[in-house]
């Protein structure tokens, strides 16, 4: 009994955290020449965007940001608010691309959330 759970709390805890971004093993994910960096973004995203052309939050933000003069990389922020949801008041992911030879290749995202009671701000684990 006792090896079994050993066994089991070993397991857990090299099992991802709930709440790491699920699509973390789909980078370095690499546009299309051509594309701009919130299009890559956005067709990374699309899975939790919606699907079937339906959507489940009120407002969808985007937010592109680069430093004057270094035009080979770039952040995108998509925030999601007004979620059909009691306990999450937004979702907010946060990506980071560079281009190299005309297409912007998305090198890293993270994902937080809002909620409507507990924290403040945004937070990593997922609301109570």
């Amino acid at each position: 009994m006792r090896s079994a759970i050993v066994c089991v709390a070993g397991m857990l805890a090299a099992a991802p955290a709930a709440f790491a971004y699920s699509d973390e093993a789909r980078l370095p994910f690499a546009g299309k020449p051509g594309e701009l960096p919130l299009e890559v973004a956005l067709r990374f995203a699309k899975n939790r965007l919606g699907e079937d052309g339906r959507f489940e939050y009120a407002t969808l933000k985007a937010i592109q940001t680069s430093q004057p003069e270094a035009f080979d990389r770039a952040g995108i922020t998509l925030i999601r608010e007004g979620l059909m949801d009691d306990s999450v008041k937004g979702v907010r992911q946060r990506f980071e691309l560079s281009r190299e030879e005309n297409v912007w290749t998305l090198r890293a995202v993270k994902e937080d959330f809002s909620c409507w009671r507990g924290r403040k701000g945004w937070g990593l684990k997922p609301c109570p």
